[in-house]
């Protein structure tokens, strides 16, 4: 029989060399082992081995890089943000309490100065026949009463537009109303304002204790009259009832005086 022979070491390396030669891709040999250990053996062309990453390797990389830069961008400016907002807020609420306690509107207080009854005739003094030519005028009370503004920069406008009214009582019944006028008042300022009561017909009773000069007389003084404070930063309309109690000696005559007085509002 005719033995055959081995092929020769020439031809086998030859054809090794064709085969890695035209190889386009990356092959895996398992090399045969019954251990538990495998060993991979990676077999690269060398027309396909870089010395720097292809451009589309580096913007795949650079496309997972971004999305951290840009959510730490996006914290960083929702932080300032945030920062700018809750200082906002601050300076406003100082500005508020500031412009609070400097434009508070403080009620104006009240006093009562003076107080005279007049242009009133009694038959005693000779005047009680009627005098066509010379008629007697109206018996009024004629009061002073004196308003001071407290408020150090708002202005005060009070019975503005001639809508006050003032009531004179004594002994629980209205002796004297009158139209209470207007005043203004800036900062700080203080007014007499005077004003009359028209009389009415008197009891006879309530007319001898208007004459009473051996004790003070207990009166009452209402008035209701529009109020107005105002300033740039802050305004206060309401309707203010003023209520004095006081007490006066000698009011049939021009030296009268005021012994004692509380006035009291509703602001």
């Amino acid at each position: 029989m005719e033995e055959r022979s081995p092929p020769a070491a020439g031809d086998v390396n030859g054809k090794a060399r064709n085969l890695l030669s035209s190889t386009t891709s990356l092959r895996l040999s398992l090399t045969p082992s019954r251990s538990s250990d495998q060993t991979y053996v990676v077999q690269i062309p060398r027309d396909q081995v870089y010395r720097v990453p292809p451009p589309e390797n580096a913007r795949i990389v650079e496309n997972h890089r971004k999305p951290d830069s840009q959510k730490k961008n996006k914290c960083t400016c929702c932080c300032w943000i945030l920062a700018v907002l809750l200082g906002l807020a601050i300076m406003i609420g100082i500005v508020v309490l500031i412009i609070r306690a400097l434009y508070t509107p403080k009620c104006p207080e009240f006093s009562i100065t003076n107080i005279h009854f007049k242009n009133v005739t009694h038959p005693s003094d000779g005047h009680g026949q009627k005098n066509n030519n010379h008629p007697q005028p109206h018996p009024q009370f004629e009061i002073e009463l004196k308003i001071v503004n407290v408020n150090e920069r708002m202005d005060v406008a009070f019975g503005k537009g001639n809508n006050g009214k003032a009531t004179l009582i004594f002994k629980k019944h209205e002796i004297g109303q009158g139209k209470y006028p207007s005043i203004s008042q800036k900062p700080k300022d203080s007014t007499n304002e005077h004003f009359n009561l028209d009389v009415g017909k008197l009891a006879a009773d309530i007319e001898k204790g208007l004459e009473d000069d051996k004790k003070p007389i207990m009166m009452t003084l209402s008035v209701h009259a529009p109020l107005e404070i105002t300033s740039w930063a802050k305004d206060l309309k309401k309707n203010l009832i003023v209520t004095c109690d006081f007490d006066v000696e000698s009011l049939m005559t021009n030296k009268s005086k005021i012994k004692a007085e509380v006035c009291q509002t509703d602001f």
